[in-house]
């Protein structure tokens, strides 16, 4: 339903608007300046497309209007009666917000406000064009829109995205779609080259969506990434390759995650070095945050302080790398959240724990210094014990109240069964590893040597602990003059890190009535990135007799705890992927499958190695959010719909028959 206007349009018997009264809705004058265009008063009329932002507001001498250009900025306009006609006035009076409008007239320094000495402007309005009415929904949703424009209704979004976050996030995005585009042509060389949508079913990991056809039992897949093909490519003789592609996931979705989703993904042959696509990749994450962004960027240097990455220095950006064991045994997880100096202390030599110590031997524990004040009573976060915010067993947490407790907290676990004194257990040397003091918060669980949970209880329990106290345990950063800061706003800061040497296979887990502790299977494994993952060297002979210990050539990108990008060194001899399939992963189908991959790789195929960044969790970091949603024009949301659209959408079952599908 449309909002009236004073001026009623005449109509054919039809009910059609006759042409001359709906003219100015379709003549009208371009545009000659947007609001930042405007920086001195004019005497000649300019012409400005836009939005009214705010309802009119009618005063006694002067009509006052906020209009909102294609750029999200504003400016004020008014009519004075002593120039304008009346029907110009009564038409702005009676438009509401969100109507598309037109707007001529000179620009005039606006009367100073109380107190300020900041010189604004306003355009005294001569010609004033409603060119469509914003509506009921327009007029109802606009204290939302300005109050929390989040909370507007997802089926208009196109309202949303009109407000100032959400046309910032989508240029943001646009201004890193082009500039990571340009970088890798003009400074790396790549050649942008679009792979098919429509693919063919092959098991990498989440479901896939099918797409049927009018052939019986045929169907194509829609592609997870362009892994295969652009390996293909890399026989190709295109040696650096990339696209911004998209992809799709049939998965749960999350505030990170929707069906379809886009990456940048690359790929370069005569790889002889990880390094090398790391470096590509260095440059392309320093570049967007300090020349899209505007935001610095850290990574931590060997005394484990942050350390700035700028881009265009003499040195290559460089985020330094850890590796798989590392992160699992100072953090817990393999994308471990760096601005937080939060990390684990290894309790082995005084303690093991007396449960399934054989397979999860390792106990660690985790230290909340300064966490509350011991002169008030004090009950631990519930967050921190909820057995809702651990996938199965979690670490025992408990409180240093007195310094009774930072004496003898470990005697009632141990009393109890559920720590067991080593031999070389020694309670002064506990004291000064632990450190404790009244105000702590100690954390302790075992894990296994050769770890496949991720994130362990103890990982689990960092992350929580990072979201339950966001200013506290912030690790130093290194300023300029060698000092060290760390009175800032942690969510206001990016750190970035690599990820390296994961193990190359994990063992498929299995169901198990143990809700303490998962169980794996001895003989079926799977890839732990994807099988196309190349050993290390180091541990090549280890494929035949313990795969399960060989490190992978893999490598993560994570940012404040986010994995936005995984890539490896390819396997590009034919025999050693067939083996992988055959007689690691057991794919007994594997020619099927991946005939076409051995092919390629069978016809001189270079060594090759490559990534894929996730390009709506850089965009959603970049502009400060927490979900992809903010940087994607039209998402899904957790059910999979297109709330704008309605889609998915049910089919006729004619047209269904046509695909040989039949409702069930």
């Amino acid at each position: 339903m449309l909002r009236n206007h004073s001026l009623l349009w005449a109509r054919h018997a039809s009910g059609l608007a006759l042409r001359q009264q709906i003219a100015s809705k379709f003549c009208f004058p371009t545009a000659t300046h947007s609001v930042k265009d405007i920086k001195s008063p004019t005497d000649r009329p300019i012409t400005i497309h836009g939005h009214l932002h705010r309802k009119p507001r009618i005063h006694a001498k002067r009509t006052f209007a906020e209009l909102r250009d294609e750029e999200g900025n504003t400016i004020q306009i008014h009519m004075a009666p002593e120039f304008t006609d009346q029907a110009l006035i009564d038409l702005l009076a009676s438009s509401g917000p969100e109507d598309s409008v037109v707007v001529s007239g000179k620009i005039q320094e606006k009367p100073p406000k109380k107190g300020s000495t900041a010189t604004e402007y306003e355009v005294a309005v001569s010609h004033f064009q409603n060119l469509n009415s914003g509506g009921i929904d327009a007029a109802q949703l606009d204290k939302l829109k300005h109050a929390n424009p989040s909370q507007i209704p997802p089926q208009f979004r196109y309202l949303q995205l009109r407000t100032p976050y959400y046309q910032n996030a989508l240029r943001t995005r646009s201004k890193a779609v082009n500039y990571i585009r340009n970088l890798l042509i003009e400074k790396f060389n790549f050649l942008e080259i679009d792979t098919p949508l429509l693919f063919k079913s092959t098991p990498e990991g989440a479901r896939e969506f099918l797409v049927p056809t009018r052939s019986p039992d045929r169907f194509y897949a829609l592609p997870q990434s362009p892994q295969q093909y652009k390996q293909i490519l890399m026989s190709s003789g295109f040696s650096r390759y990339f696209q911004i592609a998209r992809c799709f996931r049939d998965e749960d979705l999350r505030a990170d995650r929707q069906p379809e989703f886009t990456q940048v993904d690359l790929e370069m042959s005569f790889v002889n070095d990880k390094r090398q696509v790391m470096k590509v990749i260095n440059s392309v994450i320093s570049d967007l945050w300090n020349k899209v962004g505007n935001k610095p960027i850290y990574t931590l240097n060997e005394d484990s302080h942050l350390i700035r990455v700028f881009s265009d220095t003499q040195d290559p950006a460089t985020f330094n790398p850890v590796t798989y064991e590392e992160v699992l045994s100072k953090y817990g997880i393999d994308k471990p959240d760096l601005r937080s100096s939060l990390s684990f202390v290894d309790l082995l030599n005084h303690f093991k724990p007396t449960k399934n110590s054989d397979s999860f031997g390792v106990l660690e524990a985790c230290v909340l210094r300064h966490a509350f004040d011991p002169a008030h009573n004090y009950k631990i976060p519930r967050s921190l014990t909820s057995d809702e915010n651990y996938k199965a067993r979690k670490p025992i947490v408990i409180a240093i109240k007195t310094p009774e407790d930072v004496k003898q907290w470990y005697r009632k676990f141990v009393d109890k069964n559920v720590l067991q004194m080593n031999d070389h257990f020694d309670e002064h040397e506990l004291f000064k590893k632990l450190n404790l003091a009244p105000g702590d918060i100690l954390a302790f669980s075992s894990r296994a040597r050769r770890s496949y949970e991720n994130p362990t209880p103890l990982g689990r329990f960092r992350q929580i602990s990072i979201e339950e106290f966001p200013d506290k345990w912030n690790r130093p950063i290194v300023q300029e003059d060698g000092s060290l800061e760390i009175n800032y706003d942690r969510s206001e800061i990016s750190v970035g890190s690599w990820v390296i040497d994961f193990p190359l296979f994990s063992p498929v887990e299995m169901e198990s009535q143990d809700k303490d502790f998962p169980v794996y299977s001895e003989s079926a494994i799977e890839s732990t990135h994807h099988p196309f993952t190349m050993a290390n060297l180091e541990d090549y002979d280890l494929l035949e007799h313990d795969p399960l210990a060989v490190r992978g050539e893999h490598y993560d990108f994570v940012l404040n705890g986010v994995e936005v990008g995984g890539g490896s060194r390819r396997i590009h001899d034919p025999l050693i992927q067939e083996y992988v399939f055959k007689s690691v992963l057991k794919i007994n189908n594997h020619e099927q499958l991946f005939g076409h991959l051995l092919k390629a790789l069978a016809m001189g195929c270079p060594p090759h190695a490559g990534i894929a960044l996730g390009l709506d969790r850089l965009c959603a970091m970049l502009v400060g959010s927490q979900s992809i949603r903010d940087v994607i024009a039209f998402p899904k949301n957790q059910s999979g719909t297109d709330p704008v659209v309605e889609s998915p959408t049910d089919v006729p079952t004619k047209t269904l028959r046509e695909y040989y599908i039949q409702k069930l």
